[in-house]
């Protein structure tokens, strides 16, 4: 109840995200407990992707419980157009874009997902194993914006569960007789992180407290550079098609807090959905710094930067021949990109 108060005390109604698995499964019961003492709207959202014949008698098992806790529920069809195997991106971007359209037609600032402590450890392991860097050692955070777009803006994503196990969710669920769905894809080792989540159960406790310190440290790390790039943003003046950051405030920076302003600020302007390539934002960071101009300015991520005396302006980039031209600027994405991330939840 305390994650939950922590993520979500200011909003009026919650989006749950419940496949019927058990994580989610118990995010849905505790959620509606959490609503029910406080007063709040919840509704439930299960996403067919269509790949497997039992998915829509399992969203139906979801329903039938929604409906004994009071809850509003919908299945989202993904129809996909494409033939051929998905690939879990594909269907990840999907399942997300479905889950922002119905969020917002239902009037739900926020969309709960069920990832635990155990996602936590399984991310670490899988980044630790693909070489990344200190930001993504740090895992899923409790909060954060959508990353979809434009069928996102203006959601936000919590993760209530984080400091909970999912045999103690398990162990929960059978207290209060609930039972819950086996998905064959979670034992299939075709997936990384099936591999991971195998690796984890074979490591002792001593090892999987001393990776959640790790990852613990690093998201406060994470968070601070994200507070000290949001003092950043408020001194930019971002007004209709263009946004002006003054180059002695971005030269006094830290740099990755420098970069994660300029991520962010790229993002909001050119409307991409991914952020740009680390390389490429590396060497703007660089020349930003350093106050060195560029003739003519460069575009990143479908925005145009330019240099004067004075601050580095950033607006969309001109179209291409052949592209149609984008919706202009969301300077509020930048806002909801370095959001604060809720790491009082992971302490419960």
């Amino acid at each position: 109840m305390h994650a939950f108060d922590i993520l979500a005390a200011n909003e009026d109604s919650l989006g749950l995200a419940v496949s019927g698995g058990s994580d989610s499964t118990a995010l849905l019961v505790l959620a509606a407990e959490w609503a029910r003492g406080r007063g709040k709207r919840i509704e439930v959202a299960t996403v067919d992707h269509g790949l497997r014949p039992e998915a829509a008698e399992e969203a139906a098992g979801v329903a039938m419980l929604c409906e004994s806790l009071g809850a509003g529920h919908a299945v989202l069809n993904w129809r996909r157009e494409r033939t051929g195997a998905a690939s879990q991106a594909e269907a990840r971007r999907a399942r997300h874009a479905l889950l922002a359209v119905w969020a917002h037609e239902r009037g739900l600032p926020a969309l709960a997902l069920g990832h635990t402590r155990d996602d936590r450890i399984e991310t670490f392991l899988m980044r630790a194993r693909q070489g990344s860097g200190w930001r993504g050692l740090a895992g899923p955070l409790p909060s954060g914006p959508s990353p979809v777009w434009p069928e996102g803006r203006g959601l936000r994503l919590i993760r209530p569960l984080l400091a909970f196990g999912r045999e103690e969710l398990r162990a929960e669920l059978r207290t209060r007789e609930t039972g819950w769905i086996e998905d064959p894809s979670n034992t299939s080792d075709r997936f990384e992180r099936v591999r991971m989540r195998s690796f984890a159960a074979r490591m002792d406790q001593a090892a999987l407290a001393q990776a959640l310190r790790v990852m613990d440290g690093l998201a406060h790390m994470r968070a601070a550079m994200m507070a000290e790039a949001r003092g950043g943003l408020a001194m930019v003046d971002a007004a209709g098609s263009v946004a002006r950051a003054p180059a002695t405030m971005l030269g006094r920076m830290g740099t990755e807090a420098r970069l994660r302003l300029l991520e962010a600020l790229l993002m909001a302007a050119g409307g991409a959905e991914t952020p740009p390539r680390g390389e490429a934002l590396k060497r703007l960071a660089d020349w930003v710094g350093h106050g060195a101009g560029l003739s003519g300015g460069v575009t990143l991520a479908g925005a145009w930067v330019r240099w004067d005396a004075d601050a580095v302006t950033l607006s969309q980039a001109p179209a291409r021949r052949g592209v149609p031209e984008g919706a202009g600027p969301a300077w509020d994405r930048a806002a909801a990109l370095l959001a604060d991330p809720g790491l009082a939840a992971l302490a419960v």
